[in-house]
């Protein structure tokens, strides 16, 4: 079952032809963690939502009373589950053809759960030859447009990694293809500011309001070659991992292993530390 524009319905057939998303990609969404039927940072992914279909011109009906009803009645459709995934998507609607519609068309808000995977060990990192813009107006904002993220994922799988690094024109990182890149530097946790190409995660954000508060020194910095190379540890975050050790795809790790316990206790450092501070 999914909810389509105010009303839950079976999802075969759902969508028209005709949807601008499914044409050109005009569409922007929110992927949100449930935890027991919780929705984590709720709050935050709403602001970022809405920010979203301001900045692109999307009429905005339904209120967060009517998007909480929509994830109750998708929650009681199906079985109860520990972890799963709620995702809202916002189209330009049913518009056809052409990049400006002759007459204007209603969005399309369409919002589907789903089952969350475990979070893995770790992930195998491969630095991607692909560059991640950043002058583009979609900047800064999730759009359905993931085509290069897409490639660069399947570049990393096939060289036997899990995760794609992406670059910036300047040559540096600026986040991961899905999600952003914490890099464990001594006591400091540093992660590549969004003037770099990187996406304003709703975990990286959190992480750098409130870990100082939690004893954890996170802050904004550039991540050249040289800085990822020597790090004492990495971390991708997103909102359906929280926060997961990585290592480069071309560190030798013993298999079934860490790169080190204390890389493993940094990482359950900062999973609690969200856990302190998720919007519900």
């Amino acid at each position: 079952m999914i909810w389509l524009n105010g009303n839950l319905q079976p999802a075969e057939g759902a969508i028209s032809a005709d949807d601008r998303g499914l044409l050109l990609g005009e569409a922007v969404f929110e992927t949100i963690l449930l935890k027991q039927g919780v929705p984590q940072f709720w709050s935050a992914h709403l602001m970022r939502l809405q920010a979203a279909c301001a900045h692109f011109g999307f009429a905005q009906p339904h209120d967060e009373t009517e998007l909480k009803q929509a994830l109750r009645a998708l929650c009681d459709a199906q079985p109860e589950a520990a972890r799963q995934i709620l995702r809202i998507t916002v189209t330009g609607g049913a518009g056809g053809r052409g990049l400006v519609p002759a007459e204007p068309s209603a969005p399309t808000w369409l919002i589907q759960l789903s089952a969350a995977p475990e979070p893995p060990a770790f992930l195998r990192l491969h630095i991607s030859d692909i560059e991640q813009a950043t002058a583009s107006p979609s900047q800064g904002f999730k759009t359905t447009a993931y085509l290069d993220h897409i490639m660069a994922r399947r570049q990393a799988v096939a060289l036997g990694a899990d995760e794609a690094l992406l670059r910036n024109s300047h040559g540096r990182i600026c986040g991961a293809a899905a999600g952003s890149l914490l890099v464990q530097s001594g006591k400091q946790l540093i992660t590549p500011p969004l003037s770099e190409g990187a996406l304003p995660g709703i975990i990286r954000a959190a992480l750098l309001k409130q870990g100082h508060s939690a004893g954890l020194g996170i802050t904004e910095g550039l991540v050249d070659m040289d800085l990822l190379h020597r790090a004492d540890a990495l971390f991708i975050t997103n909102s359906v991992l929280e926060v997961v050790p990585a290592i480069l795809a071309d560190d030798a790790l013993p298999e079934g292993h860490f790169a080190s316990a204390a890389h493993k206790k940094q990482g359950h450092a900062l999973c609690e530390t969200l856990s302190q501070f998720a919007e519900f």
